[in-house]
């Protein structure tokens, strides 16, 4: 029985092909290797000859386990894509936390490759946040603002730019919000991510719900949600969180997907 296993970067491009598998999901990044047909080739069977020396494949078939396991990250019923920037090293994590049946896969990219684990479907929620460094909630007043725009935080304090658009966003509800939304995007900032929960509806149509955002800063955790009211009109709270906060927050929106 196959529990856990790793695949190059190259590997996954070969396997992609080969199973006819969507394997670049967000917020997966997999490079395509090799220019030419012979140089494709020539990789193909290295490929497939370490998959067979590990035991993961089997003359020229992949193990039941990790063709479920690789299929399972094709197509779920439940996805959660989990995404950060570290400021401090200037890296960014990426990983995937899928479930279909009783079934639950763990994927984490890494600079070699992607190393895939199976997971308890019931504990969905505590795995992503775990993914997560430790960092104690943040001490501010938490502030809930309309989605229109963004409170300008001081310049350079945050180094989340490429997530921006992740991110949710604020504009004015009233003065007293606003203000405790400024202070908390004007805390110097060391990380910061978001997870967004995929699902396939009571109608089988595949449904991605608003992103949960974090703020790691030097003051402590902070989450970013949305909700939507019945005039569709949309609002962000932003608050201080740790990881129990974060999983009940996921655990929300993943209940969508077990009503079904």
């Amino acid at each position: 029985m196959i529990n856990s296993f790793a695949l190059s970067a190259e590997a996954v491009d070969i396997l992609s092909e080969d199973l006819r598998l969507n394997l670049r999901q967000p917020p997966f990044e997999i490079p395509h290797f090799s220019a030419t047909l012979d140089e494709r080739s020539r990789l193909r069977k290295s490929v497939w000859a370490d998959l067979e020396q590990r035991r993961l494949a089997d003359r020229g078939r992949a193990e039941p386990e990790l063709e479920q396991a690789l299929n399972l990250l094709h197509r779920s019923e439940i996805s959660v894509a989990v995404t950060s920037y570290d400021g401090r090293s200037d890296t960014v994590f990426r990983a995937r936390v899928v479930a279909g049946g009783r079934t639950g896969v763990v994927a984490i990219q890494d600079e070699r490759g992607v190393r895939v684990e199976f997971a308890d479907v019931r504990g969905l929620a505590r795995i992503c946040v775990g993914l997560l460094p430790e960092a104690p909630a943040g001490k501010l007043e938490t502030g809930t603002i309309s989605v229109a725009g963004e409170p300008q935080p001081e310049p350079h304090a945050e180094p989340d730019s490429w997530l921006s658009a992740a991110q949710p966003g604020a504009s004015g509800r009233g003065g007293g919000d606003v203000r405790k939304v400024e202070r908390i995007m004007a805390l110097p900032v060391r990380s910061v991510g978001y997870f967004v929960v995929s699902g396939v509806d009571a109608g089988g149509q595949q449904v991605r719900l608003p992103a949960v955002g974090w703020r790691d800063t030097e003051e402590g955790r902070y989450s970013v949600t949305t909700r939507q009211n019945h005039d569709g009109q949309r609002w962000n709270t932003f608050s201080p969180a740790d990881k129990p906060r974060l999983a009940r927050y996921l655990d929300e929106q993943l209940a969508a997907f077990r009503r079904r």
